[in-house]
């Protein structure tokens, strides 16, 4: 897996670009939500190069907008689209 530099993030666009895919991906294959991890081994990345600071309130609006939230599952974020059924 590939570390960036210390203190060097993956882009906060990246990311959001990424997480939709995956987890829109995974809703159209078996409905079934992403964990962090899981997105970490699909960009051939550490877990710590993605992880932000702090819960980044414009990725997380971002994510909103697209109607994809998240929920701890045992400790790890799972990522997981939001349908009609669930509201």
């Amino acid at each position: 897996m590939k570390h960036l530099k210390k203190n060097i993030y993956y882009s906060r666009e990246d990311f959001i670009r990424h997480i939709t895919t995956i987890t829109l991906g995974r809703f159209a294959y078996d409905g079934s939500p992403v964990s962090f991890l899981e997105v970490a081994a699909y960009l051939n990345l550490t877990s710590d190069s993605l992880r932000m600071r702090k819960r980044d309130v414009k990725v997380m609006k971002s994510l909103e907008d697209v109607r994809i939230c998240v929920k701890k599952i045992k400790g790890i974020n799972h990522f997981y689209f939001l349908n009609e059924e669930d509201e």
